[in-house]
């Protein structure tokens, strides 16, 4: 897209361009420069690492500098934000409080939906900026109806992380690289003259460092307690030594049995009595589920059930699904079994014939087979 005028015509519509220090970032800030918009480049430092650069993630000092010398060489002004308060509260918290409730959380969409479209967003309304722009790979319409968002390249596809985004938080984000594949980015990073153009990848939650989500668990003020783990037929086989380390789908760490028919899987988490529940892995097959915390970018599509094509967690396949929503809840039964479904992660509901993103919800239950 190309800049409209600001509202009272006096000149170029203003955007805050969030940065991490990373190639995606700085290209979309890049052509979001060339596309005539008076770019304003944004990194948010929202933890202090205490490991390496090396852990390939983000919030190094390496890389504010990294997110520096590319807005000197598009040429646009940039700033450091300091959203360590907000970044704490609304997803490091959030996340030790879904594990301790027995919850697979989703932290990466938080931080989207909190600090990038919340705290940042308003950031950028007090310099009176229009829109952020992230480099995230999906596409996004504003139409007159609204916004309108759909997959990215499917290599690199993150619309599932910004599926939470409601109408209104979408109406005010751009996605310069919607349309692009990761070989394109970096070509116009190296045309650009970006200094990161070459850069990795980050990997992993940006604030979980080294990859073993354990260790913020273990900063906790709530260490986990000990507990039983029991098969669904209601056999108790030991113990556990705490239910933050278990996700559902999981058989790393499930106590051995004398079983002779096959391994045993995490199917369930019981927070308020503490107790893991293993079965057979068929026992992992999911018919239906109950969401709640729902998000309907496209609300007219939902007056009636509806057929969706569903994720419920990232990059995983598309489900085939009918969907209702039932006063604050969302009803989701699938054509053909869901495995693992893991509550607190995000279910994704896109269009049954296209690549649009209809809404979302958060994972409160499902129902087993």
């Amino acid at each position: 897209m190309h800049a409209e005028m600001s509202p009272n015509g006096s000149g170029r519509v203003r955007v805050v361009a969030a940065m991490s220090g990373g190639v995606d970032s700085a290209v979309a800030a890049g052509l979001l420069r060339e596309q005539g918009f008076e770019v304003i480049g944004a990194t948010m430092k929202m933890y202090a690492p205490t490991k390496p650069a090396a852990a390939r993630s983000c919030c190094g000092a390496e890389d504010f500098d990294d997110a520096r010398r590319s807005a000197a060489a598009i040429g646009i002004p940039h700033y450091v934000l300091d959203f360590q308060e907000a970044f704490r509260k609304d997803v490091v918290d959030r996340f030790a409080g879904d594990y301790r409730a027995g919850r697979t959380p989703n932290p990466c969409v938080a931080c989207n939906n909190f600090v990038k479209l919340g705290t940042l967003r308003r950031f950028a309304g007090r310099l009176g900026a229009r829109y952020v722009a992230t480099g995230h790979y999906a596409r996004l319409e504003h139409r007159p109806d609204g916004p309108h968002l759909f997959m990215g390249d499917a290599e690199k596809d993150q619309s599932y992380a910004l599926a939470q985004l409601a109408p209104e938080q979408l109406a005010h984000l751009l996605l310069p690289l919607g349309t692009m594949t990761k070989t394109e980015t970096r070509a116009h990073a190296v045309r650009l003259g970006l200094p990161v153009h070459a850069k990795p990848d980050s990997q992993d939650i940006c604030f979980v460092e080294g990859g073993d989500y354990r260790a913020v668990l273990a900063e906790d003020r709530a260490p986990a307690a000990a507990g039983r783990v029991v098969t669904t037929a209601g056999e108790d086989v030991g113990p556990h030594a705490g239910i933050t380390g278990y996700t559902v789908g999981q058989r790393r760490g499930v106590p051995p049995t004398n079983f002779n028919d096959g391994p045993r899987y995490v199917v369930r988490i019981e927070a308020e009595s503490n107790t893991l529940v293993i079965g057979r892995r068929e026992e992992l097959d999911c018919r239906a589920l109950v969401a709640d915390d729902v998000n309907l970018i496209r609300a007219e599509r939902f007056a009636e059930p509806v057929r969706v094509r569903a994720m419920t967690r990232y990059r995983a396949p598309l489900g085939a699904a009918t969907a209702r929503i039932e006063g604050a809840e969302m009803h989701l039964a699938f054509d053909r079994p869901e495995r693992a479904i893991a509550p607190g992660q995000l279910v994704a509901l896109y269009d049954a014939n296209s690549d649009e993103v209809l809404g979302a919800a958060t994972i409160l239950r499902a129902l087993s087979l």
